[in-house]
């Protein structure tokens, strides 16, 4: 197994951070206090930091400097536009081949969203949401756009997470999750976007009511 360059280490270890909310939306990310936390030079923390802006977790302001990534409210929406698309597209490429689609795994992770539901905590709740995308393009064979979705996907992580917070819309999720299931299970296209469809659709209406407004 390679080893795993101090950059890429870097990247990993303030994704982690963003994730757990340490850096909330809009922090300043000093490069110099990141190198001395993790014992390492400037310089791979600054490659870090630009690795992080391709996946859209970060932005770079000039005189600024770097900060986790702050969506407004319609940053957020022209994102979900273009998961949309991707995803909508991806269900229906795996209806034609259900049989490269784990069934049962995404029915046990749908199971477990269900389940940590009543709980209320928005962050946990949205990591196992994540896993369920995860595991349902898994196997797709288009690197590419894996690459590019879960790109989009984590740079629309922390603003997401606010929807959870909205009741109603978080008790249709794993019906809504159920439907794309069932619609690849059996083999059924057209079905399985629509069902992606109507998910994105409950999902915009959400974070139109639910996304913080700034002061």
């Amino acid at each position: 197994m390679p080893d795993i360059s101090l950059a890429d280490q870097s990247a990993n270890r303030i994704r982690k951070l963003i994730e757990q909310g340490r850096f909330k939306p809009g922090a300043h990310l000093n490069i110099d206090l990141l190198a001395k936390e993790f014992g390492v030079s400037q310089t791979p923390v600054r490659e870090a930091l630009k690795k992080l802006i391709h996946e859209g977790l970060v932005v770079y302001r000039p005189k600024v400097g770097y900060s986790v990534r702050n969506l407004t409210l319609h940053e957020y929406l022209q994102v979900c536009e273009l998961l949309q698309t991707l995803e909508c597209h991806l269900v229906r490429e795996l209806a034609k081949t259900p049989f490269a689609v784990d069934i049962e795994g995404l029915r046990a992770v749908n199971a477990e969203f269900a389940a940590c539901l009543p709980r209320g905590d928005r962050r946990a709740i949205g990591r196992v949401n994540d896993r369920f995308h995860e595991k349902l393009y898994e196997n797709y064979p288009n690197k590419i756009m894996m690459e590019h979705l879960n790109g989009l996907w984590r740079g629309a992580r922390a603003p997401r997470d606010y929807m959870y917070d909205n009741k109603l819309f978080a008790g249709r999720i794993a019906a809504e999750h159920e439907a794309i299931i069932s619609a690849i299970e059996r083999g059924d296209p057209a079905a399985a976007e629509a069902a992606m469809t109507a998910h994105y659709v409950s999902g915009r209406e959400s974070a139109i009511t639910s996304f913080p407004v700034e002061a």
